[in-house]
C-alpha cells in the first residue's frame, strides 16, 4: 500500500503519513485508531506494546481442521516464539520421517 493510498483511507495527507514513517511526527489518537482498523491490527501492536497483531482468527475453507488448529495456535505466539517454531519445523522437514498416514 502506498503512502497516498493509506492517507486517503485515513482521511489525511500523504505528507502526514510520510512524517509518521520517518519519525518526524506521531499520529494523534484518532489516527492511531483509524490506522489499526485499516491495517487490521491492534493499537498495542502499532505502538510496540505487543507482538500480537490482534488479527481475528478466521477459518478458511481451504485448510484442513488440523491446519486451521495449527494456524490458530501460531497466531497466538509472540514474534520470538513464532521464529523458534518455524526454525523447529524447518528442522523437522529436513529429516526423513515415516509417512504418518500409512497404516502398519
Amino acid at each position: 500500500m502506498s503512502q497516498k493510498q493509506l492517507a486517503e483511507m485515513l482521511g489525511t495527507t500523504n505528507s502526514s503519513v510520510c512524517d509518521w514513517e520517518r519519525g518526524r511526527t506521531e499520529p494523534d489518537k484518532t489516527f492511531v485508531l483509524k490506522l489499526a482498523d485499516c491495517l487490521n491490527v491492534s493499537t498495542d501492536y502499532l505502538l510496540g506494546r505487543s507482538d500480537d497483531l490482534g488479527i481475528p482468527i478466521v477459518s478458511s475453507p481451504f485448510l484442513s481442521d488440523e491446519e486451521q488448529s495449527f494456524l490458530d495456535l501460531f497466531r497466538r505466539l509472540s514474534r520470538g516464539e513464532r521464529a523458534q517454531l518455524l526454525a523447529f519445523a524447518a528442522g523437522l522437514v529436513g529429516k526423513e520421517r515415516p509417512d504418518v498416514n500409512s497404516e502398519k
